[in-house]
């Protein structure tokens, strides 16, 4: 099975927020941090993948978030 990305993005806050939903929820994640570290939270994006099976969930998860 490959990784799905469910969320990219640069606010470190949001990302934060997501990691400590999908840990609570059991849901194991890899985060790839692509920001340029001169320049946090203006160039590059944080990204956030699980596994295939999780990915429905986690997306779900994801949606709840940004509709707040």
């Amino acid at each position: 099975m490959s990784d799905i990305k469910i969320y990219s993005g640069s606010s470190q806050v949001r990302v934060m927020e997501i990691k400590n939903i999908l840990e609570n929820e059991g849901i194991e994640y890899q985060e790839v941090n692509k920001m340029d570290s001169s320049y946090a939270g203006i160039f590059g994006e944080i990204q956030l993948f699980v596994s295939e099976a999780d990915a429905e969930k986690a997306i779900q998860l994801v949606e709840t978030i940004k509709n707040k």
